[in-house]
C-alpha cells in the first residue's frame, strides 16, 4: 500500500506487486493477443497460466494482473498453485463454474484437471524465446492435450473490442527502441571499460565501435538521442 500526493489530499494506491515484471517478455509468446487478454483481466474472468516453470509462470500472472493499471484488479489471482494447495478440489471440479481467479501451474497434470476452463494460456520458454511469434489464431480448448501444447491462447471468447492493429505496431516499436537503447548502454559501458583497463584492443577497433553506436543513436526518437547522445571517452 502506497500513497500518492494528488492536489492536496494524499490518495491510498494498492499495488499488485512490489516484483517488476517486464510486461513485453511474459506476454512474448502471446504477444498478438495481448489485447483480447486485457479484456479477460479487465472482465474478472477465469485464467490459467500454464508454463514451464514457477518463475515464468508467477511472472506472467502477476503481468495480467498490472495490466489493467491504473485500475485495480479486485478477484484473486495465484502466481505458483499447485496441487498441495487448499482450494486444489474446488478449483479443479466440473460441477460447478470456475472462480473469478488466474491461477499460474506448472504441474502436467492440470492441463487435464483444468481442461474445463473456459480460458487457458500456454507459455513456453521465455529463456528460449526469439523471434515475435507469427501464429496469430485463437486456439480451441480441444486441442490442449498436455502441457507440451504449444504456446497460444486457447479460448472460445469472442472480444467485444476489435484489435487495434495501430496499438500493436506501436508496441512493438516502442520494445525496439527500448532495446536499442539497452544495447547502446551495454556497448558504450564495454568501450569505457575497454579504455579505462587498457584492455588488448587496437584503436582502429574502438573508433569503428563509436562509429557504430553514433549510427545507432542517430536513427532513435530525439528524445532518446537526448539521453543517449553523449560524447563517448576520446
Amino acid at each position: 500500500l502506497v500513497q500518492s500526493a494528488q492536489g492536496d489530499s494524499l490518495v491510498s494506491i494498492m499495488l499488485p506487486t512490489i516484483h517488476e515484471v517486464d510486461l513485453f517478455r511474459c506476454f512474448h509468446p502471446v504477444f498478438f493477443h495481448i489485447q483480447m487478454l486485457w479484456e479477460l483481466v479487465l472482465l474478472g474472468e477465469a485464467l490459467v497460466v500454464m508454463a514451464p516453470s514457477p518463475a515464468e509462470s508467477s511472472d506472467t500472472v502477476l503481468a495480467l494482473v498490472s495490466c489493467v493499471a491504473p485500475l485495480r484488479y479486485c478477484s484473486d489471482f495465484r502466481p505458483y498453485f499447485t496441487i498441495h494447495d487448499s482450494e486444489f478440489k474446488e478449483y479443479t471440479t466440473r460441477t460447478q463454474a470456475p472462480p473469478s481467479v488466474i491461477l499460474g501451474v506448472t504441474n502436467p497434470f492440470f492441463a487435464k484437471t483444468l481442461q474445463h476452463w473456459p480460458h487457458i494460456i500456454r507459455i513456453g520458454d521465455m529463456k528460449q524465446a526469439g523471434e515475435m511469434a507469427k501464429q496469430m489464431k485463437i486456439k480451441k480448448l480441444k486441442n490442449l492435450k498436455t502441457l507440451d501444447s504449444k504456446p497460444g491462447v486457447y479460448t472460445a471468447y469472442k472480444p467485444y473490442l476489435n484489435k487495434d492493429e495501430e496499438i500493436i505496431k506501436q508496441l512493438q516499436k516502442k520494445h525496439s527502441e527500448v532495446e536499442a537503447v539497452d544495447l547502446v548502454l551495454k556497448l558504450k559501458d564495454k568501450l569505457s571499460q575497454a579504455e579505462r583497463e587498457q584492455l588488448p584492443v587496437r584503436p582502429g577497433t574502438l573508433s569503428k565501435l563509436r562509429e557504430h553506436i553514433q549510427a545507432v543513436i542517430l536513427v532513435l526518437p530525439e528524445d532518446l538521442q537526448g539521453i543517449l547522445h553523449q560524447p563517448l571517452p576520446p
